[in-house]
């Protein structure tokens, strides 16, 4: 029981926390929404909270920028093409979905910043800990939730939309479950498992 009350303190504590985290994206030909896998450094999508920024690192001698595409909740631009050891930033301050390019290359270079609301993601590092797998990602009809060798102890499934509000939660009552998704609106959800010790967030798609 005070594990538990240690585990709500914590998460509203973090709800009142503005985030100030950075994510770096390594910029280069090739740098795009299709890399696999989704963490690497090169896959140009991130899902950060209000607050966060976002280094695009240049890192070959190519002929890059990076500008927001039309139709983006915030407007960024690195001006001129430039090189390696180049690095532009942008704090994302407004929720929504941000597309980007490189001008020069844009079928090779692109990507999406998809900002959500504080406290959405926020985690202490003591609670990071849990795995779990989201396959297939993305998907229309099912989510389906894979744990990676844990024993199951009142983990909880919550699912949040890019505004921060719960769509979703259930009790997890196997390694392997599977939601029917097909009735969602399409878009980006953030998938929370956790239990009084454990918790990790991961972004799902819904086509």
């Amino acid at each position: 029981m005070f594990k538990k009350l240690l585990f709500i303190l914590s998460f509203i504590l973090s709800l009142n926390i503005s985030a100030q985290n950075t994510y770096v994206i390594e910029w280069t030909f090739g740098s795009n929404s299709n890399v696999d896998p989704a963490d690497s450094p090169r896959n140009a999508d991130r899902t950060i909270e209000v607050g966060d920024t976002v280094r695009w690192e240049f890192v070959d001698n190519g002929s890059h920028n990076v500008v927001s595409q039309a139709g983006a909740t915030e407007s960024f631009d690195s001006g001129t093409v430039q090189a390696a050891g180049f690095t532009f930033e942008h704090t994302f301050n407004q929720i929504g979905t941000n597309p980007y390019i490189c001008e020069p290359h844009p079928g090779s270079m692109f990507g999406t910043i998809e900002v959500v609301a504080q406290g959405t993601l926020s985690l202490t590092q003591a609670f990071q800990d849990l795995k779990f797998s989201i396959k297939p990602n993305p998907s229309s009809n099912f989510l389906n939730i894979n744990l990676e060798s844990v024993q199951l102890n009142d983990y909880q499934l919550e699912v949040y939309d890019v505004l921060g509000k719960r769509v979703y939660q259930r009790l997890l009552s196997r390694v392997q479950s599977s939601v029917d998704v097909s009735n969602w609106k399409s878009g980006v959800y953030l998938v929370k498992v956790f239990n009084d010790q454990q918790s990790q967030t991961k972004r799902f798609l819904k086509q």
